[in-house]
């Protein structure tokens, strides 16, 4: 043979080699990038699962405390009296239809109260009738105290957030309620429902006391700083972020932005 082809026919398998070998190790790094990548995934998905656990803990925790309150100051109350009315009526040898109508109302308003509890308290609501209906619902609760103004307004055409996120904002918007309850001294609570083709915009707004937002969350989180990072980590749990707006004098403004679902093809 030729020493020319000997000479080519090396070199040829010597390039072949090395392409085989490059391809080889391409294809290799590739795998293991692709692996690298899925074991991301994973991690990232398991660490949401964990922080979305949590947030239900808490929320779990904050829920009951807030049945606490609301059986102590509501509940409570009007048993008290219902049982001060029935002692009442049992010391009248014959009692009068009014007064045997004011335990009735008393008995039928606490037994309302204690339903609208359950229902703010029921995950399966917001799951079955919707956010707006949801919120309504907790405004109306608010309403009847007598001490409030509450307004809800919605805005484009509705559309549901995917998984849990609606329980999430429901949560999120009951503790800002909360705030306005304790802190705010407020007389005019309003909610804006945004439903735009991009994001979700949801905003609570009061005339209250407002406060120096700075100020709050330089506190240490035994205090009520703590529920504003609560607010605002859980709407970035969702994807999404919290703007928070406060003026003392002039109120507050909470403004949750949250990506709209991708729409299923």
């Amino acid at each position: 043979m030729h020493p020319e082809i000997i000479i080519s026919f090396i070199a040829f398998s010597i390039v072949f080699l090395l392409l085989v070998g490059f391809v080889v190790t391409f294809g290799l790094l590739f795998q293991r990038r692709q692996t690298q990548n899925r074991q991301e995934k994973l991690a990232l998905h398991a660490q949401y699962q964990q922080e979305i656990l949590q947030a239900q803990i808490e929320i779990q925790n904050q829920t009951l405390a807030h049945v606490g309150k609301e059986l102590h100051d509501n509940i409570g109350q009007l048993l008290s009296v219902a049982r001060l009315q029935l002692n009442i009526l049992e010391s009248e040898e014959t009692p009068t239809f009014t007064q045997v109508k004011e335990v009735n109302d008393v008995i039928a308003q606490t037994i309302d109260e204690l339903r609208a509890l359950s229902k703010s308290l029921d995950g399966d609501f917001v799951k079955d009738f919707g956010l707006v209906e949801s919120l309504s619902h907790e405004l109306g609760r608010i309403r009847q105290t007598g001490k409030y103004l509450t307004e809800i307004i919605q805005q484009g055409e509705p559309y549901r957030l995917e998984g849990k996120k609606e329980m999430v904002v429901f949560r999120v918007v009951q503790e800002i309620l909360n705030n306005i309850l304790k802190h705010a001294a407020a007389k005019n609570i309003k909610i804006l429902l945004q439903y735009q083709p991009e994001a979700f915009v949801l905003i609570v707004q009061d005339d209250g006391r407002g406060f120096d937002k700075a100020q709050v969350l330089d506190k240490t989180l035994e205090v009520s700083g703590a529920g504003l990072r609560n607010i605002q980590r859980r709407t970035e749990l969702l994807g999404g972020n919290c703007l928070i707006e406060s003026t003392q004098g002039l109120g507050t403004k909470v403004q949750l932005l949250l990506p709209s679902p991708k729409p299923i093809p």
